[in-house]
């Protein structure tokens, strides 16, 4: 055995070595930089540099046929074939290199580092990161080191949540991450690269007017943008499952074509369902003032209601979902840019929920436990556009007009208990509840953009509009039991029916100038003004006995609210630039004013008066290494629902009024990021922290009666902040092979809330550690492993005895292997641990899928695919909620064991070349 491992080691302890030397001068060449790469899969394989003789060596090589790489700034760079037999050196001689003054350059791409930073643009090259064969771009993104995607496939780089996703640089579908990266491939993408998408008015000015947002735009190979390609899937299961999506791209230069649909009912989403309906009576649409701050509109929407594609993650119920879409770009007369996109959505959800809540009173601390099933049938329609006209050299106009509508049904139906200590009864009862609504959604923005003939010098104008119309009709069935000492003391009937309208607009202008103060500094003065009005009508019916019909007013549950806000004012911003720093900093003044008309008539008005500054700086230490710095500050408003004294007893034990007293809610934000990589040692590093802090926050104030119900209202509260930081590390070790990434990041809540008058302070830490390596082998074996530990402590100033610690870890491994005759085996698994839990969930699950392809037909162009999901039949759905008044965990219904037989044909036309269709299996 010792002989056969001496043998091993000297199999893989070859050298090569060698000599660069200068054509033109004769002379040796030093301080090259001199890589081997595997000549099959270009992988790199060492390198290292010249010495003051032009000698070079490389150990540690297995035999075989490699790619030897030099390049010097002057010389053109030389590449040579060789391969590395028994011998225990290789010597490749003198190598020439060619000086730049001789003949023209020729580039040759060399192997590039998985991450590298760009000047404000953090770059993942997709080749480091390997998929299976018909991976999305979803799939991709999980192996980049500081993204996360959460099982609705939100995406957040280094804890910023990604709002928009562009391909090529342009729109894809609007503002819906998910239909890109849900939809398509992965093997299409050269390049995954974040940064920061100021609105298009601070792009002109080059002042930041804090509406930026974090955005990914998808860069495509090369052969992508001229061509034809796509992929048609369908598939048939047990449990009578099916799973059927095609996306076809027609790509042309500027002109750019894109058609995707799916059906299935596997819950596999390939968009995000924004809910457009606006039941609290005012703008639907955020809001953002002039200046350094933010004004924001809070409110109910839009809330996702996208599920996960099938994978190692859980989603609420079981899906049937019919979709789908088309998108076009084009450049017209090389001076107008028109985007215009078409999505079709059709969702029937049904969920089962057990949910067990620990309330947190000291003086009457009891459980509630819940079964609920409920069905949700949402059907939208949405319709994006964006034309960028360029007048002339001095003059442009951008519109982009937005309009949505929706249509939905649910049924839920709950019955409940609430437990004393010593399994007390406290009350018991059920709750079933419809609603059918409609809504209908426009928004718009129309910028104006002016430059002189002052290089610097520019004004813009921006104006936005939104209107929104939502009607339902719902009813509600409810008796309720309620216990004194465990005895029966009192019922509660309800058997109503209601009707509400609610209707907004709004509309606003912002104003921006720039003076050029010299080559690198300019000033920008700003103003603004801005003004919604919603209005809610809402009536309640109960029960007629003698008529069998819902015909009798209830005014205590009925309402008329109004609401108006409007707010304006004015900036000044300081923006300069130098070769390795940008700073910018400035403040705007803003006055407003809210309006509510209550359904008695009587007004409720508030005034505020705020400064908003703001600040950012970067500083570039070099190409790779960079430290950016921003701080804004922003305003919220109080929603109608939050506002409105009219109680909301459509859950009779969890009632909900409005106190028309709220203030203004005031935030600052600061973020910091830190980036550094080593492009030819393949290591990089980043490190992040973000802040925020609230002045009169907008909390809950609870209040508990001694049958258990709740009745929920809102407050003001300082001292509400929390603070989300981490870092990432990733280095490769080339005697392995093997890439790792390891890191960390923890979230800290402090939070307020009130419960039967007292206040109640919720601190929430969160820890999660991880570690994860990728290990590639000649194009035939892939396998990628992490493992994540979450931590969580959870602090009651209530309720000390409450607090609480929990663990989630989750252990994930995903393996490849390409085997002869186009055959692929691959493999998902995920092993979750939670412990701390409330009993009965504290479970582990293991979550195993597993698959096989075939390619078929010339170039691959089909594959044939068995497949299972959960094939140990184990998994399950659990959350935790613990930062309010109460514990809360829940279990819910997923999906199970299924198999399943899918056929791909994918689709690839060159320009006028020709078929050439090919399906890459890594």
């Amino acid at each position: 055995m010792i002989s056969l491992a001496t043998i091993a080691v000297a199999q893989k302890n070859k050298m090569v070595k060698g000599r660069l030397v200068d054509t033109l001068a004769k002379q040796q060449i030093e301080n090259a930089t001199v890589s081997i790469v595997n000549a099959k899969d270009s992988s790199l394989a060492g390198f290292t540099r010249t010495d003051a003789e032009g000698r070079f060596s490389l150990g540690s090589l297995q035999p075989g046929t490699y790619r030897l790489s030099a390049s010097l700034v002057g010389f053109h760079p030389v590449w040579k074939n060789f391969e590395i037999g028994n011998a225990a050196a290789t010597d490749l001689g003198e190598i020439k290199m060619k000086d730049k003054s001789l003949l023209d350059e020729v580039t040759v791409q060399n192997q590039r580092p998985p991450v590298q930073v760009n000047g404000d643009t953090l770059e993942f090259n997709a080749e480091a990161f390997k998929t299976k064969p018909n991976a999305v771009v979803e799939d991709m993104l999980k192996k980049m080191p500081g993204v996360e995607v959460d099982k609705d496939g939100v995406i957040r780089v280094n804890g910023q949540r990604i709002s928009r996703v562009f391909v090529n640089g342009k729109e894809f579908f609007g503002n819906d991450p998910k239909i890109a990266t849900r939809n398509l491939d992965a093997d299409a993408v050269d390049k995954v690269q974040v940064f920061d998408k100021k609105s298009d008015q601070a792009e002109f000015t080059g002042v930041d007017d804090g509406n930026s947002e974090k955005a990914i735009n998808l860069k495509l190979k090369k052969d992508r943008k001229k061509m034809n390609f796509g992929k048609v899937t369908a598939g048939v299961g047990t449990k009578e499952t099916f799973d059927g999506q095609f996306n076809v791209n027609r790509f042309n230069g500027d002109q750019q074509l894109s058609a995707i649909g799916m059906a299935n009912n596997t819950n596999r989403q390939g968009f995000t369902f924004s809910d457009i309906l606006n039941f609290t009576g005012e703008a639907q649409r955020m809001m953002r003032g002039g200046g350094g701050g933010r004004i924001v509109i809070n409110n109910n929407g839009p809330a996702d209601f996208g599920l996960p594609v099938q994978g190692a993650n859980n989603s609420e119920g079981i899906a049937k979902t019919i979709a789908g879409g088309i998108n076009f770009n084009d450049t017209w007369k090389k001076k107008t840019e028109v985007n215009g996109s078409y999505f079709y959505n059709n969702i029937d959800l049904n969920n089962e929920k057990n949910t067990t809540r620990q309330n947190l009173s000291p003086s009457n601390p009891f459980a509630y436990n819940e079964k609920n099933t409920s069905n949700k049938k949402s059907e939208g329609n949405r319709i994006n556009l964006s034309i960028d006209s360029k007048i002339d050299s001095f003059n442009s106009i951008k519109f982009t007009p937005q309009f949505t509508n929706q249509h939905n049904q649910y049924k839920s139906n709950s019955d409940y208990e609430s437990l004393l200590p010593g399994n007390k009864l406290l009350n018991k009862g059920f709750n079933n509840s419809t609603t059918d609504a409609t809504g209908f959604n426009y928004a718009s923005n129309l910028l104006y953009r002016h430059k002189f003939k002052k290089k610097g010098r520019t004004f813009s104008s921006n104006i936005n509009t939104g209107y929104n119309d939502t009607r339902s009709n719902g009813t509600l069935q409810s008796i309720n039991n309620f216990y004194l000492n465990g005895v029966l003391d009192g019922k509660d009937t309800l058997d109503q029916a209601s009707k509400l309208n609610s209707t907004t607009y709004s509309y606003g202008i912002n104003l921006s100038y720039t003076e050029p103060l010299s080559k690198r500094a300019l000033l920008e003065f700003n103003s603004f003004y801005n003004k919604s009005n919603g209005e809610l009508n809402k009536k309640t019916y109960d029960l007629n006995n003698q008529t069998g019909k819902h015909d009798i007013m209830n005014d205590a549950l009925s309402n008329n609210f109004k609401s108006e806000y409007t707010y304006s004012g004015g900036g000044v911003n300081l923006r300069a630039q130098k070769k390795k720093t940008t700073l910018g900093f400035g403040a705007a003044v803003q006055y407003a004013s809210l309006l509510n008309t209550l359904k008695d008539n009587s007004n409720i008005r508030q005034y505020f008066t705020n400064v908003l500054p703001a600040a950012n700086f970067s500083y570039a230490f070099s190409r790779t290494k960079n430290l950016s710095f921003q701080y804004n500050t922003s305003t919220q408003q109080p929603t109608a629902a939050q506002l409105q004294p009219v109680k909301d007893i459509s859950d009779p034990l969890n009632i909900k009024e409005g106190n028309p007293n709220l203030k203004q809610q005031y935030q600052h934000n600061l973020n910091l990021n830190y980036f550094a990589a080593s492009p030819l040692a393949q290591r990089n590093f980043f490190a992040y922290a973000n802040y925020s802090a609230s002045q009169n926050a907008i909390v809950n104030a609870d209040v508990l009666d001694q049958f258990g119900g709740r009745t929920t209202s809102y407050d003001n509260v300082n001292g509400v902040n929390n603070l989300f930081a981490g870092m990432e590390a990733g280095f490769k070790v080339k005697k392995w092979n093997t890439r790792f990434n390891i890191g960390s990041n923890s979230i800290l809540y402090n939070n307020y809330n009130f419960l039967n008058g007292q206040k109640n302070h919720i601190t929430n830490l969160a820890v999660n550690p991880r570690i994860g390596f990728t290990y590639n082998y000649k194009e035939k074996f892939n396998f990628n492993a992490s493992a994540r530990f979450g931590y969580n402590i959870v602090k009651y100033s209530l309720q000390p005895s409450a607090n609480d610690h929990y663990w989630r870890n989750s252990y994930e491994a995903d393996m490849d292997i390409n085997l002869p005759w186009n055959i692929t085996i691959g493999n998902e698994f995920a092993y979750s641990v939670n412990s701390g839990r409330s009993q009965g969930y504290n479970k582990n699950v293991a979550l195993w899928n597993a698959e096989i392809t075939k390619g078929l037909f010339k170039f691959n162009r089909a594959t044939l695919k068995l497949s299972v999901y959960d094939l140990l039949n184990q998994n399950i759905g659990i959350s935790r909620n613990a930062n309010l008044n109460y514990i809360e965990d829940a279990s819910y219904k997923v999906l199970n064991r299924f198999y399943m037989a899918s056929f791909t044909y994918n689709l690839r036309k060159a320009g006028n070349t020709g078929p050439n269709i090919n399906v890459r299996i890594n």
